[in-house]
């Protein structure tokens, strides 16, 4: 941002259009970074306020693929979504669900080289929904997996992770899934294995009549 700043007094044409571009980048990059930071410590604090409602799977979603989108399509992957075939509904803040997917989402494509494989899929499992976001990434060494979620845990050099970030996506995602009464686990077989995310959540209880 400082340099962006300085090339906006060369009066260079060239050089503002791209410090123009800088700018919008960095700052919205900037906000989600504090965004995130602001989650985790209302989460630790007990301060969030979730609304509970009767969520949908299929447009849940549909929020988090549009919401990680330009991101994984920025990075040349291809993200197969497989959602359940029949309408499922569970009990959660539909809003704060839909982060839940999308950071797993932006996770994977983060961690995976251009041009990799990304899936997301959501299931019944016997009382519950299932989701699984598979990746064909650079995986995760089994000693990490049990610290993954972590605050500010992240792996490989920052050249693993062009994106940057400060590694609470992920801490985001266990504490959220958490507050829903679920449970969220990793995955892999090591580096270069890719990694799976699986996120379970109850069904509500009466589903074929839509209430809650």
């Amino acid at each position: 941002i400082t340099n962006a700043v300085h090339m906006l007094g060369t009066g260079d044409p060239g050089k503002i259009e791209w410090a123009k571009e800088v700018l919008d980048r960095q700052v919205k990059q900037m906000c989600r970074l504090v965004d995130d930071l602001l989650d985790v410590s209302r989460i630790t604090h007990g301060k969030i306020d979730l609304k509970f409602d009767a969520v949908d799977v299929t447009k849940v979603i549909g929020v988090a693929v549009e919401t990680a989108r330009p991101f994984i399509d920025s990075r040349g992957h291809t993200l197969t979504v497989n959602p359940p075939p029949d309408q499922v509904r569970v009990r959660g803040d539909f809003a704060r669900l839909a982060q839940v997917l999308a950071n797993l989402l932006n996770n994977a494509a983060k961690y995976t080289e251009d041009g990799g494989n990304i899936s997301l899929g959501a299931a019944r499992e016997g009382s519950e929904i299932v989701f699984r976001v598979r990746d064909s990434g650079m995986g995760i060494p089994k000693e990490a997996l049990s610290s993954i979620f972590e605050p500010f845990r992240q792996l490989g050099s920052a050249a693993d992770r062009p994106q940057g970030g400060l590694g609470v996506g992920l801490t985001l995602v266990k504490r959220l899934v958490d507050k829903h009464g679920g449970a969220v686990e990793v995955k892999s077989d090591g580096l270069a294995t890719g990694s799976e995310f699986v996120v379970r959540l109850p069904l509500l209880v009466d589903v074929s009549a839509g209430g809650a």
